[in-house]
């Protein structure tokens, strides 16, 4: 079977293991798995769940839905005091990326990414023929704005991908320096917000003002609906225009569209979980802070970066993982012994601390 060049060498995404292989392979119910790997938020939405069951009676999944997704798109728009010619709905932030690509890229074009982060980023773009170009963030992470900017001049450059709050790092991408880069080139610049409700920050403002920016945002993580598959990005008509070219007309499904609109009805309330889950994540990085030969990154997002200054990061995860304890393993520049650890519940992320002062020799 002919297959393309690139496939044959192509680095894929690390896919993470499913609770009942994990299970199966310690051996201990699927229940006790405990997920720190996935970023997802530690509460099923029950509320709008219950919702959408006396709505499913009367969904007319014998039909395509609306291929515009207006209405959530006008829900969008309430919620993000933008107008709804601004957004475009997408089936999770990653088929967002993947349009993107398919908007701006060309083979053997150039992408941008501020590494270490997101590693769809890579795949959507090198998937195309098209080539990444890392630039290092400074050692505290931040964006090294001097050196994209230079890069992004390129003639071939096409993409610049920001993250903020970044994955795995935690840290912000901010406004003023987003701004400048927006306003120094004139390729296309996409920040990512998955993470955006925690932080408190956005850049959705700026869409209409600046046409090559593109914020692209996910029900995914503080409205809980991470199975649901809703993204949506925020950027200028124009642009919108320009991307809804090779949008599929009909990918997001009238129950992911029910969901996410009765999900923007209790705005509120996922919200006010986010500022818990935010407090949390502070008590939480002061624990393990006071864990010996650990270092803890500060964050504006859900989980946490740790490096394990004395012990192999690696031998950690696998200890932790006979105990049915699951975190994100890392690899990398500037990731050496680090590990991604998901804000839990408080009993949930005890139970993890537990378990370092075990491992690391109960120190702290």
């Amino acid at each position: 079977m002919k297959v393309r060049e690139l496939i044959k060498s192509f680095k894929p995404y690390e896919w993470e293991p499913s609770r009942k292989e994990i299970a199966e392979k310690i051996g201990i119910p699927e229940e006790e798995v405990l997920r720190f790997d996935l970023n997802t938020v530690p509460f099923r939405p029950e509320e709008i769940l219950r919702a959408l069951s006396e709505k499913l009676p009367s969904l007319p999944v014998n039909e395509y839905p609306d291929p515009s997704y207006r209405e959530l798109r006008e829900a969008l728009s309430e919620y993000l005091k933008v107008d709804p010619e601004n957004i475009m709905v997408t089936v999770g932030a990653d088929e967002a990326l993947d349009i993107m690509a398919k908007t701006f890229i060309d083979p053997g074009t150039l992408a941008l990414v501020s590494a270490p982060t997101y590693s769809m980023y890579r795949i959507t773009v090198e998937a195309l023929g098209g080539k990444i170009v890392e630039v290092l963030r400074n050692p505290d992470f931040s964006d090294n704005m001097e050196a994209l900017i230079e890069q992004s001049r390129k003639p071939e450059t096409r993409m610049v991908f920001l993250c903020s709050p970044n994955n795995p790092t935690g840290n912000l991408t901010p406004q003023e320096d987003a701004v400048r880069l927006l306003e120094s080139v004139d390729c296309a610049v996409m920040v990512d917000e998955a993470y955006a409700e925690f932080s408190g920050t956005s850049l959705v403002n700026l869409a209409e003002k600046h046409e090559n920016l593109m914020v692209v945002r996910t029900f995914s993580k503080a409205f809980a609906l991470a199975g649901v598959r809703i993204g949506y990005v925020v950027a200028s008509r124009e642009t919108i225009e320009l991307l809804n070219k090779v949008r599929p007309p009909n990918s997001v499904s009238v129950t992911s569209l029910a969901l996410a609109k009765i999900a923007l009805e209790k705005a509120d309330f996922f919200l006010s979980k986010a500022r818990e889950i935010t407090a949390e994540r502070e008590r939480f990085s002061k624990a393990l802070s006071r864990i010996e030969g650990l270092t803890v990154y500060p964050s504006h997002a859900n989980f946490l970066l740790v490096r394990f200054e004395k012990t192999d990061a690696l031998k950690v995860y696998m200890e932790l993982l006979g105990r049915g304890i699951v975190v994100r393993r890392l690899s990398g520049t500037m990731l050496e012994n680090c590990l991604r650890i998901t804000v839990l519940d408080k009993a949930a992320n005890d139970k993890l601390l537990d378990a370092l002062k075990e491992i690391l020799g109960g120190k702290g």
